[in-house]
């Protein structure tokens, strides 16, 4: 199933079954931890952040009304807020399937960020949680060769990170390597690269050398390296080694 087809709708049901689970292992194996409601409060955070989804949907898209986005009613008014909110409880249910050591659970769960900040992002919302997003996106694209698959992937890639709020946008902390904005950019150069496609690979390597200058030539770089190790078709390397030139200035012998 493609990515974007994921039904958001569905997500108060895939969220009672894990929760139903995660509570269940809980009971089995109870684990004290000071900084996370227990797993049935945080799955009934969720299922009413499922319904006010369905809400929003229902009452505000696809009607002929003259109905919009700013005719929601003021506890609904931030987007931003309410994707954050249920990244943030979802990030909270994936912590306990991993304290618990419920894998799958915490794939399932990782991997529903993703619908939520497309949620978000197409109601004109904004995203200071990214980093499960990036997770997932990372670990999907991990998993496939497809060149069609890539290129949408990549499409969301740009959605989210289009979206992502303007104080994630500004970088000032480049203390922390793994921050998930750099990670978002640079994971999306590496998939734009993997798609073959030069349209895309190009418009990815601009947006790289806007938000990541630093980072820019250490990624060409170890991407001339990659394209030359596993023997990418041309047109893909002469789109890298472009970029290459650009960032590195090479003195020739």
């Amino acid at each position: 199933m493609s990515i974007v087809e994921i039904d958001l709708n569905a997500l108060a049901d895939v969220v009672e079954e894990v929760t139903a689970a995660l509570d269940q292992a809980y009971r089995d194996s109870p684990i004290e931890h000071s900084e996370l409601d227990k797993p049935q409060v945080v799955g009934e955070n969720l299922k009413q952040f499922a319904q006010m989804v369905q809400h929003v949907d229902a009452q505000y898209h696809g009607t002929t009304d003259g109905k919009s986005r700013e005719a929601l009613p003021d506890k609904l008014q931030d987007l931003s807020q309410l994707g954050d909110y249920g990244l943030s409880r979802l990030a909270e249910l994936s912590e306990w399937a991993r304290l618990l050591e419920q894998d799958e659970l915490q794939v399932t769960l990782d991997e529903l960020s993703i619908p939520i900040a497309l949620w978000t992002a197409r109601n004109i919302g904004s995203l200071q949680e990214l980093r499960s997003v990036v997770d997932a996106l990372s670990r999907i694209a991990n998993q496939t060769q497809d060149e069609d698959f890539l290129a949408e992937l990549s499409g969301i890639m740009d959605e989210i990170a289009n979206a992502a709020a303007p104080q994630v946008k500004a970088d000032e902390d480049k203390s922390h390597a793994g921050r998930p904005w750099r990670m978002l950019n640079l994971n999306h150069g590496i998939v734009a690269t993997r798609t073959h496609d030069p349209a895309i690979m190009e418009s990815v390597f601009e947006q790289i050398l806007l938000r990541l200058p630093e980072d820019a030539p250490t990624f060409f770089r170890e991407g001339m390296e990659q394209v030359a190790a596993i023997d990418y078709p041309g047109h893909v390397r002469e789109v890298m080694e472009k970029y290459y030139q650009m960032t590195n200035n090479p003195t020739l012998h």
